[in-house]
């Protein structure tokens, strides 16, 4: 049975910056941007689209908590854990996501004060709970995305992203 894994998701979250940040991360300075960088931790929503043969893609629903420093404008490593708050069904299957995870590098292209475009690279991973033949398992392996930063005041940030999951597990 070929089974494609892929765990992509877009979603939206807001980054709460630490004391030592409480202020916008970048901002204009007669001609250049000051930066601060250190610790973020942050809350995520988004869909794992799930597709097997035979069978419709399924989205299921995670949230998931990220937590990274920033070393400079353009570099940070992010650790990310989270899991499924909803399932979801085609005909009588249905497909659950117990816990997803990842590390990942994160380089950041700041194009504006407000607004910057990044990459992740790293490994990710994630448990499928389904209730057919292969009930449970889980699939780790190289994980990469493309997302957009907007900064709010006070060192938030909200952003949207989309990844994907590469595993080994496809049979």
């Amino acid at each position: 049975m070929s089974r494609i894994v892929a765990a992509s998701g877009l979603g939206i979250g807001a980054l709460l910056s630490t004391a030592a940040m409480a202020y916008d991360r970048y901002g204009y300075n007669g001609g250049a941007y000051d930066y601060d960088s250190g610790f973020y931790i942050g809350a995520n929503a988004g869909e794992i689209f799930y597709k097997e043969q035979g069978l419709a893609a399924m989205v299921p629903g995670v949230a998931f908590l990220n937590i990274g420093e920033q070393f400079n404008p353009y570099l940070a490593l992010e650790g990310r854990i989270g899991g499924g708050f909803t399932g979801d069904n085609f005909n009588f299957y249905h497909v659950d996501v117990p816990l997803v995870y990842g590390g990942y590098v994160k380089g950041t292209l700041p194009l504006a004060p407000w607004f910057s475009a990044y990459a992740i690279a790293g490994v990710g991973g994630l448990q499928l709970h389904r209730n057919y033949p292969e009930f449970n398992s889980n699939s780790v392996g190289f994980s990469g995305g493309l997302g957009a930063e907007f900064r709010l005041y006070g060192g938030a940030s909200l952003h949207a992203e989309w990844a994907r999951l590469d595993s080994g597990n496809n049979d």
